[in-house]
């Protein structure tokens, strides 16, 4: 493999999403190129808020996926296929019973996506991702108190609940730096 990589002019990539970073939840990645028209990349979303509207948001995901492009040197259209797992402390959209929810998750799915570049090795790259996602948590009250077992004979260890939805997307700011350079003699 090292060698196919070498034959190639192969890059690496280090990415920062500017739509997250917006609201102070850092997603970074990093995107090495296998083939002249693959890539794998490792992205990772963090976010560290104690309160936010009154509730914690605490969300960490890693995402590892393979990614195809249409054209070569990771440019132009790309689709990936991901794995990813996280850990959540946060409180659910709509109507819970509960003031939050803490637990573990894991997502199977695609991205969709186009980079194109804006400087000598400067990008931009446009990206939505979504699929299976399987989550075990609990629910807890204001006071940190479990609340969704008080009724059962035998509390359950943790909650299931999976769903398919989109749970990633952003504009990466992309630096490209270039791993060999093929010199032709």
């Amino acid at each position: 493999m090292l060698l196919k990589i070498h034959s190639i002019n192969a890059q690496m990539e280090f990415k920062f999403n500017a739509l997250t970073g917006v609201f102070l939840i850092p997603n970074v990645g990093l995107e090495v190129q296998l083939t002249e028209k693959s890539s794998a990349q490792l992205d990772v979303l963090a976010s560290f808020w104690d309160s936010f509207n009154g509730s914690p948001l605490h969300i960490t995901q890693i995402f590892p996926e393979y990614r195809r492009y249409f054209k070569s040197n990771m440019k132009g259209f790309f689709i990936g296929g991901h794995i990813g797992v996280g850990m959540f402390t946060l409180k659910k959209y709509g109507k819970a019973k509960y003031t939050y929810q803490s637990g573990r998750n894991t997502y199977f799915g695609f991205t969709v996506g186009y980079k194109l570049d804006i400087g000598k090795n400067w990008g931009l790259e446009f990206f939505v991702g979504g699929g299976s996602q399987q989550a075990n948590y609990r629910g807890y009250d204001s006071n940190g108190q479990r609340v969704d077992s008080k009724d059962e004979i035998r509390p359950r260890p943790f909650n299931l609940s999976g769903e398919l939805i989109p749970y990633r997307g952003g504009i990466m700011v992309v630096y490209r730096i270039p791993l060999f350079k093929n010199e032709k003699k």
